[in-house]
């Protein structure tokens, strides 16, 4: 599984797992938190791969489906690459035209 497809998933399900099931939460904790194969998890789970993989797509189709309408992880990125880029500024921090852009930039935040 790709790196970057795990990494927005495991954040999609910080997010969002509240609007998972209990079984949807624990399968998908097997899957993308142990990193267990579908064959792995039906052992434990015992339901069929085929069961665990619908659990899985259907959780992620909630999921992907959350942030479609709520954009919260969309959101939590561009709060935290606009963090980094004050703390950027602030170490190069010379005018008042750089305090200006700063403030500018917490108050997008704060709003």
């Amino acid at each position: 599984m790709e790196l970057e497809v795990k990494t927005n998933m495991a954040m999609l399900y910080d997010f969002y797992s509240p609007m998972l099931s209990e079984k949807q939460k624990e399968i998908m904790e097997l899957y993308y938190g142990e990193d267990l194969s579908l064959s792995e998890i039906s052992e434990i789970k015992g339901i069929t791969r085929q069961g665990v993989r619908d659990a899985v797509k259907k959780s992620e189709n909630i999921l992907v489906g959350c942030e479609n309408k709520l954009h919260l992880c969309d959101k939590f990125k561009e709060q935290n690459k606009n963090l980094d880029l004050i703390l950027r500024r602030l170490d190069e921090l010379k005018t008042d035209e750089d305090i200006s852009d700063i403030q500018a930039l917490v108050k997008e935040l704060i709003i």
